[in-house]
């Protein structure tokens, strides 16, 4: 502060030397106008006094100029910071409206590859933390929705409707060990039954000992108990067991739905087409 004020009562010397030294060449010029030996000598006295004066004039002029056109990037640069970020929140809605219609490919093309009445229906709430794995979705019996019905996303088998209210369906999981599924190895054409293990997936079982059966061998539904349409992915077998004292192979099954990112899924009307 103590440095400013000195600063701005050297610049309040400056301007007032200046506008005396203009008065006095002013004054002589009406006093003894023409040319004379008096106004020669002020003229030559004030010359270095008035060049020094204009010098700093000039330099202040410049400082000022460049504060003004420093204040201008200032203003430029905040409002071009605002237009940054409206683009950017643009851009993300862009993007997760672009990810939204893929999975909603996804979910038609297989609409029409099962050629089944179905209804699209949103994910609403996870609860895979409790004891039963299920997932809430945003359409029930209003909108045809009933208990029994299979459920899927663009990737494969979710599970199936276990309760129904007017505008909400709580779907049981398949990998909840309540969940149990009529399966069949697409390479071998074996049948088996598709039960819910829990956070590690599912296991595909009594499938005997004798019958062959590789890491990456795709499992689909089989249709024999009626309850879900035949071929529709359930997962891949990532993991397989052979215990010589026992009739039945352990084989592992990562499903194919990835259940912690499901956002939208599609409920078949299987049961009325039969």
């Amino acid at each position: 502060m103590v440095m400013k004020a000195t600063r701005q009562k050297k610049i309040l010397i400056i301007l007032a030397l200046f506008l005396l030294v203009t008065l006095a060449i002013v004054t002589c010029q009406i006093r003894y106008p023409g040319e004379g030996p008096f106004l020669n000598a002020v003229l030559e006295v004030a010359a270095p006094v008035q060049s020094v004066l204009s010098s700093s004039l000039g330099a202040l002029q410049d400082t000022w100029a460049d504060y003004l056109h420093l204040v201008g990037l200032r203003e430029e640069n905040r409002r071009l910071n605002r237009k940054i970020e409206d683009l950017t929140v643009e851009l993300s809605r862009y993007r997760e409206g672009n990810l939204e219609a893929g999975r909603l490919r996804a979910l038609l093309s297989l609409k029409q590859e099962v050629r089944i009445p179905s209804v699209a229906a949103r994910v609403i709430d996870r609860n895979q933390a409790t004891l039963f794995k299920t997932i809430l979705v945003s359409k029930g019996t209003s909108s045809g929705v009933r208990v029994g019905q299979p459920v899927l996303s663009g990737r494969g088998i979710v599970g199936r409707v276990i309760s129904a209210s007017p505008n909400v369906s709580k779907v049981l999981l398949v990998i909840d060990e309540k969940s149990n599924i009529d399966a069949l190895i697409q390479r071998s054409r074996t049948d088996g039954i598709l039960q819910g293990n829990g956070a590690t997936g599912a296991i595909l079982k009594y499938v005997s000992n004798l019958e062959d059966v590789q890491a990456g061998d795709v499992i689909l539904t089989s249709g024999l108990s009626g309850v879900f349409p035949k071929g529709l992915p359930l997962g891949s077998v990532v993991a397989v067991d052979r215990k010589a004292d026992s009739l039945f192979q352990k084989i592992e099954v990562a499903p194919a739905a990835d259940l912690t990112r499901l956002e939208e899924v599609l409920i078949l009307d299987y049961k009325h087409t039969k």
